[in-house]
């Protein structure tokens, strides 16, 4: 019961004058409201309605057994999963009070050691069978062989359950969780929002499957509460042993990277600063010495194609970006050497311009989609100049409680499908069910919003964009895609002087 719906509730009864304080009468009062089914409740005006106990209430009753109500017609078809995309919403005094609470609490918990490969694992594993590799050299031939990446997906919503239910639908040989767990990673929220175990009487969302590959990789929500939900119920639903993998064919190299671990300030007791605001998100010591030592990722032999898979962005049009990885990656991988780079963070997507970061000897083609499960409140770009195309379509709009509503973007994923030296992207969302987005998204039906293929270049080591398309139906397209490279720098933080950093929640 938030102080907010109490102090809402005992004013609205006192100023009918009507009851005493404790009366049977006081308490009807508070809850006139008195529907069987979430639209018949949100069409009277100040009702709300409870999923979890499947009733109707007055905005202000303290007979409403949910801290956040359903507010709006378009999220009742989501009722019956353990959350509801309003209840990630920033602006609602119920939402802030849960961010605040769980963030405050668990960021005191303690920090989980940091797990590593002891020998004979060395992290690396062929791509086609997914067989353990000793030698970076070593990775045979792939062929129809399908990923499925999802970012910022864990929320226990019937949204999130649309798009793992249309990535599974592929059939994909690997899945990654690309980071983020919602709200902030306990133990309990993995197993709801991750491995799909019920939350009371609601169902839990499961994340999707591959055939021989399920990763789940680190989030800056994982950190907060301390990484015991993905260690100790992440892990044992996919079967991995850490944060950071590659999976290797004769052509390509798909490499997961952990800029998580170290994202929050953390003082020698491992409690991290949430509050403080993040770092610049570098990958862990481990993590490096693996791709130098392990990996041989320096190796200007070696001229396979390389995906990299973050949490963190290393370029962002929309807000500032995280460059630690990047620096990093910078003393380990050959100069001019040309990669695809897939991440999360910011929730929302959008196709960048192949580019070279400031102060940087490798070149990006940058890849943001975030859109996996959380509620993407649409965004400006802040800077078009490495911009080619975004999503800016409405979903819903979704109100506050304060006179205030939020526009939220779809939902979707990336299928990436690997063809010998071909490498094919197809980013995906979810369409609405039966065209109707009050009736929520779709488990069947969905649109490719962009696509593209790159080819790795054995001669020259390099990642070559041969195709790309985009559906001007669905994004809102900046510019025209270019071979040539763009050297472009990240957005200052003295350039965000009027972004609302709390609209992402920690993103």
């Amino acid at each position: 019961l938030s102080p907010g719906t109490l102090q809402r509730g005992v004013s609205a009864a006192l100023e009918s004058g009507s009851v005493g304080l404790f009366s049977f009468d006081w308490m009807k009062k508070l809850d006139r409201c008195s529907k069987s089914s979430c639209k018949q409740c949100l069409a009277e005006s100040g009702c709300r309605w409870c999923p979890a106990s499947k009733s109707c209430h007055d905005e202000a009753s303290i007979m409403d057994k949910c801290d956040i109500p359903i507010n709006s017609v378009g999220q009742c078809w989501g009722e019956g999963c353990a959350y509801q995309l309003g209840e990630f919403m920033n602006h609602r005094p119920d939402d802030a009070k849960q961010w605040v609470e769980q963030t405050v609490e668990t960021q005191a918990h303690s920090l989980q050691p940091f797990p590593t490969y002891t020998a004979p694992a060395t992290g690396m594993f062929d791509l086609a069978t997914g067989a353990p590799l000793m030698d970076p050299s070593g990775g045979g031939s792939a062929n129809g062989y399908t990923i499925a990446a999802i970012a910022d997906w864990g929320t226990g919503t019937c949204a999130a359950r649309s798009v793992a239910r249309l990535a599974a639908s592929h059939n994909p040989d690997m899945t990654v969780h690309m980071g983020d767990i919602y709200f902030v990673a306990t133990p309990e929220q993995f197993q709801t929002n991750f491995c799909g175990l019920p939350k009371g009487s609601q169902e839990g969302v499961a994340f999707p499957k591959g055939k021989s590959v399920t990763f789940a990789m680190m989030g800056n929500h994982e950190l907060i509460s301390g990484c015991s939900g993905l260690y100790h119920y992440g892990f044992p639903y996919t079967g991995q042993q850490t944060t950071y993998a590659a999976w290797q064919s004769n052509f390509w190299r798909i490499i997961a990277l952990d800029t998580g671990r170290l994202c929050y300030p953390t003082d020698h007791l491992g409690i991290r600063n949430v509050e403080g605001g993040e770092t610049d998100a570098p990958m862990p010591n481990e993590v490096v010495d693996w791709l130098t030592d392990t990996l041989k990722l320096g190796d200007p032999d070696d001229k396979r194609g390389i995906v990299l898979l973050s949490h963190h962005q290393p370029y962002d049009a929309f807000s500032t970006a995280y460059l630690g990885a990047a620096n990093q990656l910078n003393k380990i991988l050959p100069k001019g050497k040309q990669v695809v780079w897939l991440f999360g963070h910011n929730h929302a997507l959008a196709i960048y311009k192949k580019m070279q970061l400031q102060n940087m000897d490798f070149v990006i083609y940058p890849r943001l989609m975030g859109i996996g499960g959380f509620p993407n409140i649409l965004q400006t770009p802040k800077r078009t100049d490495g911009l080619v195309a975004y999503d800016h379509r409405t979903y819903q709009s979704i109100p506050d409680d304060d006179g205030m509503s939020q526009r939220i973007g779809f939902n979707g994923y990336a299928k990436i499908v690997i063809n010998g030296d071909d490498l094919e992207i197809s980013y995906i969302t979810a369409d609405c069910t039966n065209g109707d987005c009050d009736e929520g998204l779709s488990d069947t039906e969905s649109t490719v919003v962009a696509a593209e293929t790159f080819t790795a270049d054995l001669t020259t080591g390099n990642v070559i964009q041969t195709a790309i398309t985009i559906d001007e139906n669905t994004l809102t397209k900046v510019s025209e895609p270019d071979d040539e490279v763009a050297s472009v720098s990240c957005i200052p933080q003295s350039g965000l002087g009027n972004y609302d950093s709390s609209l992402n929640h920690y993103d």
